[in-house]
């Protein structure tokens, strides 16, 4: 062999050996990593049902029989129709799930009559990819397509939706050669038998079968004496079924949904639960959402009262209020999974950060129900409607007679392909996942007294609930010490710099340690002592880190020492120091990110989850403007949990506060790999996990955005919802929200030197209603230092420009909150001439009115 040869040959084995190695290390590294699933949620066991048997009860509505009761409700069905209602024995007030006169609603038409009077409502594809619905009353009590089993405490109602009439009879349509010569052998005649054979064909549409022949289906004379035949073969409706279902035909079996709905009486609440891994699916078709009780507690046309939904801070809205041709309120709960948001973005709003809703009837027999949904909520959004008005044009009015506000799951992803032909034409292709979601949905309506009356009641008891289930600890403090002042410090981030005409990404150093010192003795000299600090762009490249797998600090900011004497200095004075991380978002431009596996996927293998910036001209969410750091990849869930031990291992060796969360608390993500896919509700189980890590391991959480899942381990949270979304339908603002913090945690809105408005006197009132400190973005340098870098739309951050408005406003707004400091807000009321009135748990009152505020009667 010639030497240039067995170079070759060499060289060639030593490239392969490296590839080996590599592709080895992916391998162990990425493909083979499944730590995740150790925290992972399992449903709960499925409870097997016992024969029901419904009892009359003096309480009992016309028509229904009592199914469970305790010490507080009576739980009654209509064993017609699988109606229920909820007796109250503390009010004596009856709540249905479906309104009594829903039948003879004057406004509805025949199919939102049959909504009105469902308990389900099912979306699915078929098997050709079209959209269908079926409602529980249209497709399946009013067939009787649903059997009754008893539950401790409570009851199951299996529905059978769909259309299950079988044009043919006992006569299969499709069967195999094979089954059909076993039962034709069991006729005693053969001239019947070969009858019976003749009227079968090869199939074109299920290969492998027969298929009856046409002249067969069409005759009804030939159909009679089949069906016959079959059943004089011992055919039962099981065999028809099975031999359909393995033809693989479509529309050989008609589509169906099998689904189980549980009620369950605990102490005061209504427990209705469907376990979706029990849902069966037949025909071919696939759902893909489920509407549940739309009708539960509907208020009439006719009632006084309003519908409480999570609009960012919180919103009522009036029954009957008229506004009939505005938009329902729809929105998902902790916002749309980013991986299924479309690609323009029209607009900012604030996402619904908690799992609840409510309805209060404010008439003669006042009633209050507060719904949480408990598992399932990842994947749900909230609707709420109101009541239409007789006698206006349809086009121009709502579909009933009633306000309802309901909770609907969607199970499977989807998405529209684009298909285009050769002569121009085009059509959209639905893609729909194969499996959905095995969760328990479970929504808990508590039936509430005057004693938690109204929408303050509702948020008091769903505070002393979190308390009471460990999520939420008191502070019991009866107020007088000074509220936070909160304070993000943007420490560095990467920018163009050149050198020498050559252009190379440099840090922009803009806040260092010693000047953040400054910034914190100057603050304190204005009597500002409780400072909360949230520093930002501290490692890894400034605020556009590289992935925390390890830590180093940004030089050009200063040294460890400095760092901790920073925190050491603020913590002196009664305040808090967190350093700022992501975890979930991954700048594109981080040095150790594999992004084409760490990323999060939707469906196909070369779609990875990149976002970035809203491009104001094109309006999509995918643009850098320029600056490549601004873009961001969404880390898979499957690898969170080695970042975050990662990241702790090393930022054990920092003496600080604790640990600013930038995206952990507000962004929730799926991963649509469909090898490997990681649903919202894991993806929820593994963020929950790293929480409790993180919180074991730290003092202090800061939390960025608060959804409901981060409640237990943040002590402080930021851009927190300070607003509602002013969506027409709504009408009302309330601090729901901060109505569950307040007391136990303390919060503040987004930074007030960066929003699109600036009145001191209405930031102050408001931030005085909501109970929340003041929040500022500061940097040492002038923010003009930014605008080379990916931040420069932090464009009014210079702490000299801000401080003198800064200490105004918080010493007016800690001139009143510092006398609750530490309670909790019990009562939030709006009054008929529009004021507000807060009432905190110390029996401090405050009072709005427009900017003005007072407390206790004395004016600020």
């Amino acid at each position: 062999m010639k030497l240039g040869t067995k170079i070759l040959l060499c060289i060639l084995g030593a490239a392969a050996l490296i590839i080996g190695i590599y592709q080895g290390y992916l391998t162990f590294r990425y493909r083979l990593h499944r730590d995740y699933r150790n925290v992972l949620t399992a449903p709960a066991e499925f409870e097997a049902g016992t024969p029901f048997s419904g009892t009359s009860d003096s309480d009992a509505p016309a028509g229904m029989v009592l199914a469970a009761n305790n010490e507080m409700l009576k739980l009654f069905v209509n064993p017609e129709t699988a109606e229920v209602a909820v007796f109250d024995r503390r009010t004596g007030v009856t709540t249905f799930t479906n309104p009594p006169g829903a039948a003879d609603d004057p406004i509805a038409g025949e199919v939102n009559k049959s909504f009105l009077q469902s308990q389900l409502i099912v979306e699915f594809y078929d098997s050709n990819r079209l959209p269908g619905i079926y409602n529980s009353f249209g497709f399946s009590t009013s067939l009787g397509q649903f059997e009754f089993e008893s539950l401790v405490n409570g009851l199951r109602i299996t529905y059978t939706l769909g259309d299950m009439s079988y044009q043919y009879g006992s006569v299969p349509l499709y069967i195999s050669a094979e089954r059909l010569e076993f039962f034709t052998s069991r006729l005693d005649s053969e001239r019947d038998a070969r009858d019976v054979t003749l009227r079968y064909e090869p199939s074109d549409e299920a290969p492998g079968f027969l298929q009856l022949n046409e002249a067969s289906r069409t005759g009804q004379a030939t159909l009679r004496r089949l069906n016959e035949r079959f059943e004089e073969m011992g055919y039962t409706e099981t065999d028809l079924m099975a031999d359909l279902e393995a033809s693989g035909a479509g529309g050989a079996i008609p589509i169906a949904f099998v689904v189980p709905l549980e009620y369950r009486l605990d102490g005061d609440s209504l427990v209705v639960s469907i376990p979706t891994g029990q849902i069966t699916e037949k025909g071919g078709g696939r759902l893909f959402r489920i509407q549940l009780l739309r009708s539960f507690g509907a208020g009439g046309a006719e009632e006084e009262g309003y519908l409480m939904v999570p609009n960012g801070s919180g919103s009522i809205i009036y029954f009957n209020n008229g506004k009939t041709f505005a938009d329902d309120y729809m929105q998902y709960v902790y916002d749309l999974d980013p991986l299924m948001q479309e690609f323009i973005v029209l607009g900012n709003s604030e996402p619904a950060r908690m799992p609840y809703f409510g309805i209060q009837r404010t008439g003669a027999n006042p009633q209050g129900i507060l719904a949480e949904i408990q598992s399932g909520d990842t994947l749900s959004d909230i609707t709420a409607s109101v009541a239409g008005i007789i006698g206006i044009p349809a086009a121009q009015n709502k579909t009933n007679s009633y306000n309802y506000v309901y909770p609907s799951f969607t199970l499977r992803g989807s998405l529209s392909l684009a298909m285009f032909g050769s002569t121009g034409n085009e059509a959209e292709l639905p893609v729909v996942e194969m499996n959905f979601a095995d969760v328990d949905l479970v929504v808990r309506y508590s039936f509430l007294t005057n004693e938690h009356y109204g929408y303050s009641g509702m948020a008091r008891y769903a505070r002393e609930s979190l308390i009471e289930r460990g999520v939420l600890t008191p502070n019991n403090a009866a107020g007088g010490d000074d509220i936070p002042f909160y304070m993000s410090l943007l420490g560095s981030t990467i920018g163009q710099r050149r050198f020498l005409s050559v252009g190379y990404f440099g840090q922009f150093p803009v806040t260092t340690f010693a000047q953040a010192k400054e910034i914190s003795d100057t603050l304190a000299a204005s009597g500002i002592a409780n400072q909360v600090i949230n520093y930002q762009g501290w490692f890894n490249r400034g605020y556009y880190h590289d992935v925390p797998d390890r830590i180093r600090l940004v030089r050009q900011l200063g040294d460890k020492s400095e760092l901790e004497n920073l925190s050491q200095r603020v913590e002196s004075m009664g305040g808090k120091l967190f350093l700022d991380v992501a975890f979930q978002q991954a700048t594109f431009a981080s040095r150790r990110f594999n992004w084409q596996i760490e990323t999060s996927r939707y469906y196909g293998p070369g779609m990875v989850a990149i976002q970035g910036f809203n491009c104001p001209d094109c309006y999509g969410n995918i643009t850098g403007m320029g600056y490549r750091e601004r873009l961001h990849c969404l880390v898979s869930p499957k690898f969170l949990g080695r970042y975050v031990d990662d990241f702790l291992k090393a930022f054990g060796r920092y003496n600080v506060t604790g640990i600013s969360l930038r995206d952990l608390g507000d962004d929730l993500h799926s991963d649509r790999k469909r090898t490997e896919m990681i649903n919202r509700e894991e993806a929820r189980d593994i963020v929950v996990s790293s929480f409790g890590r993180l919180a074991g391991a730290v003092d202090s959480l800061m939390v960025s955005g608060g959804n409901a899942y981060s409640f237990a381990f943040g002590s402080d949270f930021i851009n927190v919802p300070i607003s509602h979304n002013a969506i027409y339908i709504v009408d009302e603002e309330i601090p729901f929200y901060h109505m569950l913090l307040s007391g136990s945690a303390n919060y503040a809105g987004p930074p007030i030197n960066l929003s699109s408005a600036f009145d001191e006197d209405e930031i102050i009132a408001r931030l005085v209603e909501f109970g929340a400190s003041p929040h500022f973005t500061f940097t040492a340098e002038a923010s003009a230092e930014l605008k080379y870098t990916g931040k420069n739309h932090v464009h009014a951050s210079t702490f000299d420009n801000w401080r003198d408005s800064s200490v105004r406003i918080y010493s007016a707004v800690n001139e009143v909150l510092s006398r609750v400091s530490g309670s909790a807000i019990t009562e939030h009321e709006v009054l008929p001439d529009g004021q507000r009135r807060v009432t905190y748990d110390n029996g401090v009152i405050i009072e709005i009115d427009g900017n003005n505020v007072s407390v206790g009667g004395v004016a600020r």
